[in-house]
């Protein structure tokens, strides 16, 4: 059944000035008091004159002299014309298929669906929504649809067909897949088997993390991943995730995951696929770790002599894990701009000195703060004696 069509609001909504436009009719300019009061209103309230462009007249259409129904029927047209620019009916990026697990293994079901507005995602098993402590629906973290995730398999509970529906203002879209479930003692010959499956690790930051996964049958089956219950996605990672496709087991199918992220941190399954069916691996969590280092000097300011009108460049260097923000300051007064403070390492340049002072550098991260000092002492000029000769000439 078609959404009721209206004319200013809903789905169909169109304004008078595009109407106009699309049907070819001329605009012209038409005073709006009402319009131009709020325009004045809202300049007045910020302050000084009122802009230029508030005061630019509201424009409405100006339709030809027609016949009211002819007029209206020519709006409605431009209206669904501008309509159909805007939303669109749902359709299907990603359908779940047909699957066979087994029984106390693990079934997940991918549906993703475009379309605007956005469409919303339902689950249903014989035309009832899902509902069950051993059901999960799983979101994608763009809106862009769900997993359907079934664990632990039942042999004759579960088996059943599965219905994705997408649905929006513009309508509705349903694509489905069956689930087959098999006792381990009815497995075929060549049903995948996790040979071995993904172990925990822990990773520091920015290095290369490698979850292992080998698997056998017949056809050899295809190895695919999931972290915290949804696909992998190796596409929109820049090339920064990769599952391995070359080398002997397990390096092939590995996931390899470069200049790890704390996002990446989570739970991973293995999940290996063929044409006997589909098992899934224990999973197994990876940890991201942040190394966290309270800063510390490794190289700090040292004192100086200098002559006076004398210039000296004091460096100090500090690091840690965040890299801390490194400051001069000579007492109390502070020597470099709060917003200016430089990360690691800042040099403090002294020129025409003439009194002795002490400079303090200041390294500060979210872990601590510490300090050094430097003396900077200015010589006195030593006080030459002259020295005479007196020499005595005889008569």
């Amino acid at each position: 059944m078609k959404p009721a069509v209206s004319l200013w609001s809903g789905p169909w909504a169109c304004s008078g000035l595009q109407a106009s436009a699309l049907v070819g009719f001329p605009s012209v300019p038409v005073y709006d008091p009402v319009s131009a009061e709020e325009s004045s209103r809202s300049a007045r309230t910020r302050g000084g004159s009122v802009p230029t462009r508030n005061m630019v007249p509201n424009y409405r259409p100006s339709v030809p002299h027609l016949p009211t129904g002819a007029a209206l029927l020519l709006l409605l047209l431009a209206c669904v014309v501008t309509s159909s620019y805007a939303d669109s009916l749902p359709n299907f990026i990603k359908s779940p298929e047909d699957q066979t697990g087994i029984s106390g293994g693990v079934a997940s079901f991918v549906c993703q669906a475009g379309g605007e507005p956005k469409p919303r995602i339902t689950w249903m098993k014989k035309g009832k929504k899902v509902s069950s402590q051993r059901f999960e629906v799983i979101e994608f973290d763009d809106g862009s649809g769900s997993v359907l995730r079934i664990q632990p398999l039942r042999t004759h509970r579960d088996e059943a067909i599965y219905e994705c529906t997408a649905t929006n203002s513009m309508g509705e879209i349903n694509t489905s897949a069956k689930l087959t479930v098999l006792e381990e003692n009815q497995v075929p010959h060549g049903f995948p088997t996790i040979d071995m499956g993904p172990q925990l690790k822990v990773v520091e930051k920015t290095r290369t993390a490698t979850m292992l996964c080998a698997a056998s049958g017949n056809p050899d089956p295809e190895i695919s991943w999931f972290k915290d219950f949804l696909p992998v996605d190796i596409s929109t990672s820049n090339g920064r995730i990769k599952q391995l496709r070359s080398g002997g087991t397990p390096i092939r199918g590995a996931l390899q995951i470069e200049n790890s992220e704390e996002s990446d941190q989570g739970k991973y399954e293995c999940v290996a696929m063929n044409s006997a069916g589909t098992r899934y691996s224990a999973p197994a969590n990876l940890y991201v770790r942040v190394r966290r280092v309270p800063p510390r000097f490794s190289i700090p300011p040292t004192n100086h002599e200098v002559m006076p009108g004398g210039s000296v460049n004091l460096t100090c260097v500090a690091v840690g894990a965040p890299m801390p923000y490194v400051k001069w300051m000579a007492g109390l007064v502070e020597l470099t701009k709060e917003d200016e403070m430089p990360v690691g390492r800042n040099v403090l340049e002294l020129t025409s000195i003439r009194e002795s002072a002490n400079y303090t550098c200041v390294a500060i991260s979210s872990l601590g703060m510490i300090e050094s000092t430097a003396q900077i002492t200015v010589k006195e000029r030593s006080r030459r004696h002259a020295a005479f000769t007196v020499e005595k000439r005889g008569a």
